[in-house]
């Protein structure tokens, strides 16, 4: 389709362009085979821990400069929020978008509530739920508020967020506009080695992923004291956590997508031990569709949203059930799924895929 024939979406997201691909990168790059694209996106200065990701067809995107180190600062922290409000008012006045596509509730303050633009807005996580300042949390419940009673179309990556969202904002009536766009992975199915790779002699549980204060480390220490031929490898940032010290916790720091698969190659398990809180119970966790992809054996905590996971995954909800799940698969490791669901799963659930769901959700606006 020739570009000037095509509608325009400004696509407004505070994760940093360059930095390992997201939700966020993911869908804007989907959607920008039906619509002309501009990104605006926050510049993050806080780079420790991060992978550099340059991949993109996105040419057109514009970096909106912030204070940085504030967030810890909710008063200084609004300041912020209106430069990127500014940021986004101009945009929408020189651009003139046909939509625009809002990630978070804090970037509806750059939406005049008498334009004609439609609204867009992507709701993937449960925004609420990881302010702890009183202030701050009721202003952004305001302005979610005011986003998705203004909308014209609402994504959710899960059941648990439509449900959230239904509940605490009264959409009752406005159910219909509310749709559920699961996550995905690249939509790069990886060719699997028949040769195994193992040359350590401990079976190796492997979890890739950001490590936050959700992780159960509880669960890997008790587990270690029950099982002497086991070893945790960890890869992937640190947020506001901390490991612990042990022989057989390794941290591999974090490492490009590109890499990963080879660092896993001889895991046993891969593993997703959260505890479960308002926002763990929210997320559709995209290191399970590359955990699926990887071929590897799947020990996660178990919760509502990711039931579909099952026939993929041994599930646990505590640690009685995580110690019998571990003892079964140390005593035989075979994959719990076959070549053919893992191609036919991984084939429907690309990020490709649900770009071609929101065009044709916006186009029927």
């Amino acid at each position: 389709m020739n570009e000037r024939n095509m509608k325009k979406i400004l696509y407004v997201t505070n994760v940093d362009w360059n930095w390992i691909k997201q939700r966020p990168q993911f869908l804007a790059e989907g959607l920008s085979e039906f619509y002309e694209m501009l990104v605006i996106y926050r510049y993050w200065y806080n780079r420790k821990g991060l992978t550099l990701d340059n991949s993109s067809n996105i040419t057109n995107l514009s970096r909106i400069y912030a204070l940085p180190f504030v967030n810890r600062f909710p008063r200084i922290k609004q300041l912020n929020d209106k430069i990127v409000s500014w940021n986004i008012r101009r945009k929408v006045k020189s651009y003139d978008p046909d939509y625009i596509y809002i990630t978070n509730p804090m970037q509806f303050e750059g939406v005049s509530s008498n334009s004609n633009i439609k609204v867009i807005y992507d709701c993937m996580d449960y925004h609420s739920a990881f302010i702890e300042d009183k202030v701050e949390r009721r202003r952004l419940q305001y302005l979610e508020n005011q986003l998705v009673q203004r909308a014209d179309l609402v994504l959710v990556s899960s059941e648990k967020l439509k449900d959230n969202l239904l509940t605490d904002y009264d959409l009752y009536n406005q159910e219909e506009k509310i749709v559920i766009v699961r996550n995905g992975y690249n939509g790069k199915i990886l060719k699997l080695s028949n040769s195994s790779k193992k040359t350590n002699k401990k079976y190796i549980l492997t979890y890739v992923g950001t490590i936050s204060h959700w992780f159960d480390f509880d669960v890997l220490l008790q587990s270690l004291k029950d099982f002497k031929n086991i070893e945790y490898n960890l890869i992937g940032p640190i947020s506001k956590a901390s490991i612990p010290e042990h022989d057989r916790i390794h941290y591999l720091g974090s490492v490009p997508h590109e890499e990963i698969y080879h660092m896993i190659e001889d895991a046993d398990v891969l593993i997703m031990p959260f505890r479960l809180n308002d926002i763990v119970e929210a997320v559709d966790p995209v290191k399970l569709y590359e955990y699926i992809n990887f071929g590897k054996n799947i020990l996660t905590v178990r919760y509502k949203e990711i039931s579909r996971f099952e026939a993929f995954s041994y599930m646990y909800s505590d640690y009685s059930e995580y110690k019998e799940n571990l003892i079964k698969l140390i005593a035989n490791n075979n994959l719990k799924y076959d070549e053919l669901a893992r191609k036919n799963f991984l084939k429907n659930n690309t990020w490709e895929k649900r770009a071609e769901i929101i065009h044709e959700l916006i186009e029927q606006l």
